[in-house]
């Protein structure tokens, strides 16, 4: 029987009689699903436009198979779908618009477009029909975007996906010749502009060779149209020499979020000169101006970008300042440090406010930068303020005073105490003995180096940092040195030492060879054993000369 029935259909189908089309047709109400999938085929060798539409206009309650296989023989349909959308009823549309929807029909997008022309619209599918166009625009875009990208659409392989994109822009731009004749105007020139390229001629030409009228419409799509093809079209035009006038002025006024996330996403890390020349023509952006940032609204990720947009453009000074004073007070630590890199000319005094500011702020991430930041902005007393974080109770907080304060060995502090300020070294010092519990032994064994120079400056240093009195045993070793600047270095800073043992330390030098040494021990036994030197006095055998 199926045979039969076989070759019934391959008859019918090799027949040019419009009896056997009539007959087709009448098979594909059938109940019989196989009956109806061979009468489909035999239809599409057929060729014949009223059964093909008819067909399509079944397409709803066709059956998976069915679907397939007009989906393979898509290009058999072409006619037939222009009949169903140029000159078919409400239901041929409608069926017309879904098929090729489904079947991503890239060669139809001329004729919706023609749809919209006329007001054609009105009496059939102007939803369907502007849904159809931005669905199809949007996934022939989707073949143009680099594979890695990120897309919500599956981006199989495209024959003659190059031809198909010019045929489509030249099929748009001739209905702008006449764009006062169509229906959402606004729909087919975003299809344009998503479409196209900033070399393309279709674009060079809207742009600058079309009427008052047009171009209008292009302003209003660049600053209105969220699409990513519309988004990129105006970012790609900071690439190019002159780019239109119009297409900057989008950058500088538009404020959705869309296309700021955008523009920050597509920024370069290393703009080109040519990117950098065109971004410093815009010395305004509308929601870069200081009366209107709201920085809290762009995602962390983000930010390091908007540091280095803001320092692409030529914006005003308080704009810039303002920007760079949020993202120092509550960006992420990636952002502070790029607020801090790339805009250097902020006053110094500023910095260190803010960086107070978030010493003492609430978030722990902010705080750690801040603690961070202490020692690299030069902030006063930043020693002690470091010595105080490294008791927070956030963690954060701790580690990054550790880190900050890890060089800060008695190695380090020897070579560079000399360019401490007098009242930061006795912080130094509390310092050392709170990281470093065996910094008096290491003064100490300074003390005995074989240099002359490396034991003066041991003795130097502890005294310095106010720590002279806890490595007194290694002063009075030093009272038997045989150079005299050791000595008398030794002896005059034992000499600011109040206890018994740096006085019979001194008593030693009663004696002494030098007359200076004798000077200074005669001098520090005459005072009781509870006074000591003054901080400020100099001590003076300490200048090596």
């Amino acid at each position: 029987m199926a045979s039969s029935i076989s070759k019934t259909f391959d008859l019918l189908a090799q027949s040019r009689n419009s009896h056997a089309v009539n007959a087709l047709i009448l098979a594909l109400d059938v109940e019989d699903p196989e009956i109806r999938e061979q009468a489909v085929f035999a239809l599409l060798q057929q060729q014949s436009s009223r059964g093909l539409v008819e067909v399509i206009r079944r397409y709803a309650t066709h059956s998976a198979g069915i679907r397939k296989l007009l989906e393979t023989h898509s290009n058999a349909l072409d006619a037939a779908i222009r009949q169903c959308l140029q000159h078919g009823n409400r239901e041929l549309q409608y069926a017309g618009l879904e098929f090729v929807r489904i079947t991503c029909d890239f060669k139809q997008i001329p004729s919706i477009i023609s749809l919209f022309e006329n007001k054609r619209l009105v009496n059939h599918q102007p939803d369907l029909t502007s849904q159809t166009l931005r669905y199809l625009v949007g996934r022939l875009y989707e073949y143009f975007l680099n594979p890695s990208v990120d897309s919500v659409y599956s981006r199989a392989f495209l024959k003659n996906a190059k031809e198909i994109r010019r045929d489509n822009l030249n099929a748009i731009v001739a209905a702008t010749e006449h764009l006062q004749e169509f229906d959402r105007p606004e729909e087919i020139m975003e299809s344009l502009l998503i479409l196209g390229k900033v070399d393309d001629p279709a674009i060079r030409k809207v742009l600058w060779s079309s009427n008052e009228d047009i171009r209008r419409l292009v302003e209003q799509v660049l600053k209105q149209s969220k699409h990513i093809g519309v988004m990129q079209l105006i970012c790609d035009f900071t690439e190019v020499n002159y780019p239109n006038a119009k297409v900057l002025e989008a950058i500088s006024t538009r404020d959705d979020p869309e296309f700021i996330a955008h523009l920050l996403r597509w920024l370069p890390e290393k703009p080109t000169e040519l990117q950098q020349t065109n971004f410093r023509q815009m010395e305004q952006v509308i929601w870069l101006r200081a009366d209107r940032q709201d920085f809290s609204r762009i995602p962390q990720v983000l930010q390091v970008a908007l540091i280095r947009l803001i320092s692409l453009l030529n914006l005003d000074v308080t704009s810039k300042k303002q920007a760079q004073k949020w993202m120092l007070q509550h960006g992420t630590p990636a952002a502070k440090e790029a607020a801090i890199d790339m805009l250097r000319k902020m006053d110094t005094a500023e910095v260190t406010e803010m960086v107070l500011e978030s010493l003492d702020s609430e978030d722990p991430i902010q705080q750690a930068w801040a603690t961070c930041q202490l020692r690299a902005q030069h902030v006063p007393d930043a020693m002690n303020l470091l010595i105080n974080k490294i008791d927070s109770p956030v963690e954060e907080v701790r580690e990054a005073a550790r880190q900050e304060l890890s060089s800060f060995d008695v190695e380090y502090v020897l070579e560079h105490f000399e360019e401490f300020h007098p009242q930061v070294c006795p912080s130094v010092g509390k310092l050392l003995q709170k990281l470093n519990p065996r910094c008096i032994v290491d003064l100490s064994r300074a003390m005995a180096h074989p240099l002359r120079k490396r034991r003066i400056q041991a003795a130097r240093c502890a005294y310095a940092l106010k720590l002279h009195d806890q490595v007194a045993p290694a002063l009075a070793a030093l009272l038997e040195d045989a150079d005299d600047l050791v000595r008398r270095t030794s002896a005059e800073i034992l000499a600011t030492v109040s206890s018994s043992t740096a006085r019979q330390a001194l008593a030693t030098l009663v004696n002494d060879a030098n007359t200076r040494i004798r000077e200074i021990a005669a001098k520090a036994l005459q005072r009781p054993l509870t006074q000591e030197q003054p901080d400020g006095n100099q001590v003076e055998g300490t200048n090596e000369t």
